[in-house]
């Protein structure tokens, strides 16, 4: 069988979801396909539930490592996989069954290098929402370029930094080393930037085919806050030597200052953050409050006026967390 699509699975003690993971994977309509399950060091019945699942269906592959980091997670499938798109699911979630279909059908009917559609998300209670419908709003259907698509996003603020949302061309992650920074969080910041930008084609599509569940003990869920303040330091700096590259490839000074919002939505979530700590635990305030006052000049006034809203809206979700707290 010829295999057109790699589904990368990072897993990691989640026995509870692991097989509804799994189920609306193997029961896609789209069948030329490799199931790639990377086991990370579990310490639960996840391992045991892979390989259930590996013996009855012979287009998954399950590897294992020591326990690393779902980024390193992620890079190892990627190193495994075949097939000529991608399509990353994490292991406590799960897909439409027509999704791996429709994701594929549109990316060759216009050879585009990444489609993207949308997520529907899944509360303890049963119910969905999704934040957006970002493709009715961008003309459904129209191929754009990485620069034109993430300029577009951004412009509406309806960009996702959603790895899962990126059905995409493997050679694009090989020939542009689009490997996701280990021994942090927040990888998705950076790499879902990296990635627009390495495209030619982009292809928005309106397409709820993603089930995020919401679910407390999650990495982005958990109280680990200075963790995730040190992650977010390193996406920034990232992000920000990230538009120095794009400079020399003439990228216009509009989508490089995008990039600089991004970095102030960033900031503004440490801020967040170290205030919701109590404590300041990194040191690097003054480095970044002088950067940030530099960029902030070459924005335009809609940028600018992004930038503070998202920064007031930050300080209020900041002072209701701790009004929470205390009562």
């Amino acid at each position: 069988m010829e295999i057109k699509v790699s589904v990368i699975v990072p897993v990691y003690n989640v026995e509870l979801y692991l097989e509804k993971c799994l189920d609306s994977i193997i029961k896609q309509t789209f069948k030329e396909m490799e199931i790639i399950l990377v086991n990370d060091g579990s310490t639960d019945r996840s391992g045991e539930i892979m390989e259930l699942f590996a013996s009855k269906d012979a287009r998954i592959s399950v590897f294992s490592q020591p326990n690393q980091g779902v980024s390193a997670t992620r890079n190892a499938g990627i190193e495994k996989a075949k097939g000529k798109y991608i399509l990353f699911v994490d292991s406590d979630d799960t897909i439409l069954s027509n999704t791996v279909e429709v994701l594929y059908q549109k990316a060759t009917e216009t050879d585009a290098d990444i489609v993207i559609g949308n997520t529907l998300f899944c509360h303890p209670d049963g119910r969905t929402s999704t934040d957006f419908s970002r493709n009715k709003t961008l003309n459904n259907g129209l191929l754009r370029s990485g620069e034109e698509a993430y300029r577009d996003l951004m412009e509406q603020n309806l960009f996702p930094p959603l790895i899962w949302l990126y059905f995409i061309k493997r050679d694009i992650v090989i020939n542009n080393h689009l490997y996701f920074q280990e021994s942090i969080v927040h990888e998705d910041e950076l790499w879902c930037v990296q990635t627009i930008f390495s495209a030619n084609k982009v292809l928005l599509i309106d397409f709820n085919y993603y089930l995020y569940r919401l679910r407390e003990g999650s990495i982005m869920r958990s109280d680990n806050k200075v963790f995730r303040i040190i992650s977010l330091f390193e996406v920034a700096k990232a992000l920000f030597l990230f538009t120095k590259e794009l400079q020399k490839k003439c990228i216009s000074d509009e989508s490089i200052a995008y990039i600089y919002v991004r970095i102030f939505l960033l900031y503004h979530e440490i801020n967040s953050l170290d205030f919701q700590n109590g404590t300041s635990v990194f040191s690097e305030h003054d480095y970044f409050s002088d950067l940030l006052k530099n960029i902030y000049t070459t924005l335009t006034y809609s940028q600018q006026k992004y930038c503070l809203s998202s920064f007031c809206n930050a300080q209020i979700l900041a002072n209701s967390s701790v009004k929470q707290e205390e009562s």
